[in-house]
């Protein structure tokens, strides 16, 4: 896969490197603040793709402006089970999941690397039923991923490997393996994308945030050249109302361009 998703006019920017490059904004219908957001990065050609949440409130401002902005085609499927309220009925009744005195799904206190028989069903049930959601909305999913990366956990990847399967879609987001981790991690997420890489569902080569981004491209210059690589954002606006990349409540600049000149 190969993306241009910038215009050089100068001669000075790093051509070869930026055709590797999908910038993917997380978070697409989670209020109005970032939808908007995410269509200024796209009409200003800041990120070349987005994924959607089809249980929170801002879904339906995020379908009209995915349509009137023609970017349908560029939309995954955000998969949420920590944050919102779930589509599916049965899912409420795992306690662990459901916070039945907030009204919303909550992060998960469980190990999700086993998950019981009835466990997994209701969680690819919900997981199916925001996938259906996204598609009956005339969007034509590029790939799925999850809020809060939860597909790390063993039990959630195999379901969404079934679910890549049931609906067709061709590509998952990877593990993070841009991020300096725990030698114990960066074996099982290794594993992991190994796997994926082996049923050529990988969506890129290599994936993390931009700050995972800029630490590997110091080191090496060289090695998104010949690899794909998919940098997660998150677009909304500052106090300021100036838009910004907010990762674990930082600040950051969106403009890739300037980034990799600097």
């Amino acid at each position: 896969m190969t993306v241009v998703i910038f215009k050089f006019t100068d001669g000075n920017a790093p051509v070869s490197i930026m055709k590797n490059l999908i910038i993917n904004a997380d978070d697409f219908g989670l209020k109005s603040s970032v939808n908007k957001a995410i269509i200024q990065s796209f009409d200003s050609k800041l990120i070349n793709s987005t994924t959607l949440m089809a249980n929170m409130p801002g879904f339906e401002e995020a379908v009209e402006l995915a349509h009137k902005h023609k970017i349908a085609n560029q939309i995954g499927a955000h998969l949420v089970l920590t944050e919102g309220l779930p589509l599916t009925e049965e899912i409420k009744c795992l306690p662990y999941l459901f916070n039945k005195k907030t009204n919303s799904t909550t992060l998960f206190i469980k190990n999700l690397f086993f998950l019981n028989k009835n466990e997994q069903t209701l969680i690819f049930k919900e997981c199916c039923k925001q996938i259906e959601k996204i598609k009956n909305n005339g969007i034509a999913i590029t790939h799925l991923d999850t809020h809060h990366q939860i597909h790390d956990m063993w039990a959630i990847f195999r379901i969404i490997l079934e679910l890549l399967r049931v609906y067709k879609i061709p590509f998952v987001r990877i593990l993070n393996n841009l991020e300096k981790s725990e030698i114990h991690k960066n074996i099982y997420r290794n594993l992991i994308n190994t796997k994926a890489k082996k049923l050529s569902i990988n969506h890129t080569d290599y994936f993390g945030s931009r700050v995972d981004f800029m630490l590997k491209l110091k080191k090496n210059p060289n090695f998104i050249k010949t690899k794909t690589v998919e940098i997660m954002v998150h677009p909304d606006y500052n106090n300021n109302g100036d838009l910004v990349d907010l990762l674990h409540k930082k600040e950051y600049d969106l403009d890739f361009v300037k980034i990799l000149n600097q």
